[in-house]
Formats: structure tokens, C-alpha cells, sequence
């Protein structure tokens, strides 16, 4: 996987040298920037206009990326389309070749988990195997990206499979060795960004250090906003799809010449704020350019991922942060406790802000920043800021970039991996023939004694037609039976005293309210069942929802001639669901 990962990075370089004449990851805004005026917005343009007509190929003409494949992990049992991996591909690297102001991470994760979930399917592995082989697809596409293979590893396991066991963690370590091994021969052992020793000064700067956590949080917020609107706007005008990436483009590059450091991945930007050699002036615009830039993108359907631009966002939240301490402790100096740690710490600081709201993975963005930099004397700072900047987004609606993105789609992974897995386990095998059939005109006196001669308690009644027309229970019949009884003994009749469990020998006069009551006054409609595909979740909240401990099945149950297939009982259900959870459990533990 690491060698598509490095073809993906090859390819993004063909795109910009054939856009711009030169290729270079470290010098895209100073290429850019030598650039006639014209050229400049031209290029970005068309580079939105081909990865338009690229995704408008893709299932549901959006990108795919890191949301997709923690959707397959959670509902799909680890199976991903494998169209959408060669589109993403090409799109991704035309996109960010021409100069969208994303990620490559997000591609590059996504081609390797979807080559892992194509293998995986070719060998017959089964649901365990399958998100261990996906896990490591993943894992090494971020080793060879940014050169974090222990990042890499906790990544895979926080953010893509979702638990920490030695059955997963094995392999997706040695993925990441056999990535390294790729990268070291193919780029070398350098580190992604090299940064002096940076120290923090004093402790006392760590209160400064959560609150940047609090903003970058509201940093990611801000984007998630930008996007939305972006989104609502395009569809308010009624653009399609496969243009707006072309329009967004236009605005990238009318921005560029301007501030050509926004464009793409962003290292330069990136690299200078972090080593504190990016001009004050310059700061705030970038921040604010390179913000309302992203969420245009991924409004538009830019293809891209996000991490990069959250290294980018919180370098520059961080560097604005320490001007503005040292604008303010210039006033406060005698009262502030000691000096200011370096504006490079502020910046590590703010990238671990961002990073870890974006992604929702705290551990993995703290790993990634410190091999990422290789300095280790400032990684406190760094984890409180991640920390609080996480709970700070857990405390909101969707708790990373990634949930909102599959929010906006209406898929929930937040239910938890048993409740995601029951999704994909359909009722077809827990049907049951327990049930009788009867005419909907059937009295319920004598539906009643056919239940009880059958010694069955679910009824499913059909019309003329022999069609299903709706469903009844023993439990309804005799509560509606006694509801009618106590109503006629309020108006001053003598109510029924028999059980309900032997009508046949019950006296003539207490049965009178039953044989006068309509069946339909009990009866289920023929819209409360479900079909044989329906999956166990959605079963079992319906008869929450109802108030059953059964459900019809049957076929065609969204024509006007929906047939008897069989029934659900509640208790059938439950023991699929045990059934479930504990082969899971073995199936990831190794454990009953």
C-alpha cells in the first residue's frame, strides 16, 4: 500500500509540473508565485473542472475519503466500492496538483484501505480479518505520507478500526514497517519538517496552551460552517455538482495572487510558521484566507483530505496566539511570571490544537506532532492542548470533522460497534412460522378460539384478496376485551370475570362485550411489519416504537400486495443479538 501511496504523491508532482512547469511539494507558492497572473487562475480552474467530471463518475458524485472508510469499518463489515478508489485517486492528485488547499492524507488513506477491502474480499476473509487487512492499508498510507509509522499504527486503530487488540495491532505494525522500508528507500530518512530544539520556557504558559485547545476547536467549528454554507449556497443556486468544483477553483487562484501560500498542501506556510520565520503581517491573513479556502473546498467537493490543512490552520492559530500574548505582555510584563517559550512552540501547540479537533484522535495527533518534528521536550504543551481541544469538539454535535461528514450523509457510527454491526446481520434467518392465518373480517371471539384450539398467540390476518391486511395478538385481544369490560361496568354493567385464559366455557353474558367489539379496535395496521432484509436494529426499535414483542414478515411490503412471509419474535431477536455480540467478541478477542 505504501507504493500506491508514493505513485499518489508522484502523480500529484505530474499534475503540477503540467500546470505550472516546475514540481516541488516544499516550493508549490513559490512556483506558483513566479507565475503570470493569468496562469495562475487558470490552472486551479481546470483542475476544478477535470476533478468535477472525475467524482461526477463516483458513487453518489461526491469524494470519497477518510469518512468512507470508517463508514465501511463500522456498518460494512470492512467492504468498500472499489470504482470509487481509482476516481479518488485521480481526483485527489488534480485536485491538489492545480492547488485546492487540502490534504493528501485523506486520499492516501482511503487508496489503501480500499485496496486492503478489494484483497480482503478476492481472499474470502472474514469480518475480523478484513478490518485488520483494511486497518493496515491504512496505517501504511500514513507512514509513507508523513514518515509517523507509530502515529500511523495508533491512527489505524483509533480513528479507522475503531479497538485496540493484539489480533489488529500485530499486522498493522508490520505494515508500517514494510512502509518505512518504501519510504527510506524511495525518499530517505528526513524528518517531514526540521525545526530547532524548541523548550517551553515555564509551566505557567500551560493554562495559554488549553485555551489555544479551546480555539482551535472553534478553529475546526468555523470550517464545518464555511463548508455547510458553501454546500447550501451551491444548492440554492442549483449549480451541479461536477462545476462547482470548477468555480471554487476560480476563486482559489483570484486568492493566489495574492497569498500563493494558501494553495495546496500548504508546507511552506506550514514549515515557516512553525520554525517562527513567517512575518507577523502575515499571519492573520493566511489564517483567515487558508480557512474560508477550505471550507470552500470541501463545500464544492474539492477532492482532498483534511489533515494537512489542520497542520496549516493550527501552526498559523498558534504563531497568531503567541503575537498576541506578546502584544498584551508587553503591557503585563510585570505581572506575567516568566518569558514567552519560543512563537515555534505556540505554533506546535496550535497544530496539535486543530489536528486533534479535526480528526477526533488525540493520541494519534500528539504521536504524529512529535514524529512529525522529532522534539520531545515541548510534548506536554502538546497534549494539553490536544486534550482539550478534543473534549472541547466532543462536547459539540459531532465530535470530529469526520462525524459531521457522515452526519451530513445521515450514517451514525456513534451507536456503538455491536448496535453498527447488527445493522449489517438481517432478520431473514430468525423468521418463524408460529403464527396463524385468519379472514381481517373474522369476529374476535372466534379468532380467540382458533388461537387457542392452534395454541398459538400471533394472528396475521389476510383480506379477500389473500393478501396480508394486518396482525393481532392474544396479549391485544384480551386487553382490549378487558378494556371494554371495565368501560361497561363504569357505565354500570356487570364486568366480565373470566381470566381470558379458557373462552370457550366462559359464561355467554361476560364474552357479549367481546362478540360486539370490531376487530380493527386491536388490530396492528399492515404498515407495522418488515421484510426478510430488514436488519436487526430496525426490527427491534419498531417493536420498541410499538410496543410488541412480534412483527409480521412479509414480501414485497412496499406494493399495494404485500405477502406473508412469517413473523419476528421479540425473544428470537434478543438471542440473534447475543449470538452477534459474542462471535464478534471472539472474532476480535480471541475470547467467548
Amino acid at each position: 500500500m505504501g507504493v500506491f501511496t508514493l505513485l499518489l504523491i508522484q502523480l500529484i508532482l505530474l499534475v503540477q509540473w503540467l500546470g505550472f512547469g516546475q514540481a516541488s511539494e516544499e516550493q508549490y507558492a513559490a512556483i506558483v508565485a513566479s507565475q503570470p497572473a493569468w496562469r495562475i487562475i487558470l490552472v486551479p480552474t481546470l483542475g476544478g473542472l477535470v476533478v468535477g467530471l472525475l467524482i461526477s463518475r463516483m458513487p453518489g458524485q461526491r469524494y470519497h475519503g477518510i469518512a468512507d472508510v470508517m463508514e465501511a469499518c463500522a456498518l460494512n463489515s470492512a467492504r468498500m466500492p472499489t470504482r470509487s478508489d481509482l476516481f479518488a485517486a485521480v481526483a485527489a492528485a488534480v485536485s491538489l496538483g492545480s492547488g485546492a488547499p487540502l490534504g493528501r492524507e485523506g486520499p492516501a488513506v482511503h487508496i489503501g484501505a480500499s485496496l486492503s477491502a478489494w484483497l480482503a474480499e478476492r481472499l474470502r476473509l472474514d469480518r475480523s480479518q478484513s478490518l485488520a487487512l483494511l486497518g493496515c492499508g491504512a496505517a501504511a498510507a500514513v507512514t509513507v505520507s508523513f514518515n509517523a509509522p507509530v502515529a500511523a499504527v495508533i491512527f489505524a486503530l483509533e480513528v479507522i478500526v475503531g479497538y485496540y487488540t493484539l489480533r489488529v495491532f500485530a499486522p498493522i505494525v508490520v505494515a508500517c514497517v514494510a512502509a518505512v522500508v518504501v519510504r527510506h528507500l524511495a525518499l530517505g530518512e528526513e524528518r517531514f519538517f526540521d525545526l530547532p530544539d524548541y523548550q517551553l520556557s515555564a509551566l505557567w504558559e500551560l493554562p495559554l496552551f488549553a485555551l489555544i485547545g479551546v480555539i482551535g476547536a472553534g478553529v475546526v467549528y468555523v470550517v464545518i460552517g464555511v463548508a455547510h454554507t458553501s454546500r447550501v449556497g451551491w444548492d440554492r443556486l442549483s449549480m451541479p455538482k461536477w462545476l462547482r468544483p470548477m468555480f471554487a477553483g476560480l476563486v482559489f487562484g483570484i486568492v493566489a495572487l495574492e497569498l500563493p501560500l494558501v494553495l495546496s498542501v500548504g508546507f511552506e506556510a506550514t514549515d515557516m510558521a512553525l520554525r517562527g520565520a513567517l512575518a507577523a503581517d502575515w499571519v492573520l491573513p493566511l489564517l483567515i484566507a487558508k480557512l474560508l479556502l477550505v471550507g470552500l473546498a470541501i463545500g464544492s467537493g474539492c477532492a482532498g483530505g483534511v489533515f494537512g490543512p489542520a497542520v496549516f490552520l493550527g501552526a498559523l492559530l498558534g504563531a497568531a496566539c503567541w503575537s498576541a500574548v506578546q502584544f498584551l505582555g508587553a503591557d503585563l510584563a510585570a505581572i506575567l511570571p516568566g518569558p514567552l517559550s519560543a512563537p515555534g512552540v505556540y505554533a506546535l501547540v496550535g497544530t496539535a490544537a486543530v489536528a486533534s479537533a479535526m480528526l477526533g484522535a488525540p493520541i494519534s495527533t500528539v504521536l504524529i506532532v512529535f514524529e512529525m518534528t522529532g522534539d520531545y521536550d515541548i510534548t506536554v504543551a502538546v497534549m494539553v492542548a490536544a486534550a482539550v481541544s478534543t473534549v472541547t469538539m466532543q462536547a459539540g454535535p459531532w465530535g470530529s470533522f469526520f462525524r459531521w461528514q457522515l452526519a451530513s450523509r445521515s450514517v451514525n457510527i456513534t451507536t456503538g460497534r455491536d448496535i453498527s454491526l447488527l445493522m449489517t446481520h438481517q432478520v431473514a434467518d430468525r423468521v418463524s412460522q408460529r403464527f396463524t392465518v385468519a379472514p381481517a373480517t373474522i369476529e374476535p371471539l372466534a379468532l380467540q378460539a382458533q388461537l387457542g384450539r392452534e395454541r398459538l398467540r400471533i394472528a396475521l390476518l389476510v383480506d379477500d384478496d389473500q393478501q396480508f391486511a394486518g396482525s393481532v395478538s392474544m396479549t391485544a385481544l384480551v386487553s382490549h376485551w378487558h378494556a371494554a369490560a371495565v368501560s361497561d361496568s363504569s357505565d354500570g354493567a356487570e364486568p366480565a370475570q373470566d381470566s381470558g385464559e379458557d373462552y370457550e366455557q366462559s359464561d355467554a353474558d361476560s364474552l357479549m362485550p367481546l362478540t360486539q367489539l370490531p376487530l380493527a379496535g386491536c388490530m396492528e395496521p399492515k404498515d407495522v411489519a418488515v421484510s426478510s432484509t430488514t436488519n436487526i436494529v430496525t426490527a427491534l426499535n419498531l417493536m420498541a416504537d410499538r410496543q410488541l414483542d412480534y412483527l409480521p414478515v412479509v414480501d414485497n411490503l412496499s406494493t399495494d400486495s404485500p405477502t406473508i412471509t412469517g413473523v419476528l419474535l421479540k425473544s428470537d431477536l434478543l438471542a440473534a443479538h447475543y449470538d452477534v455480540v459474542k462471535q464478534a467478541r471472539q472474532d476480535e478477542f480471541g475470547i467467548t
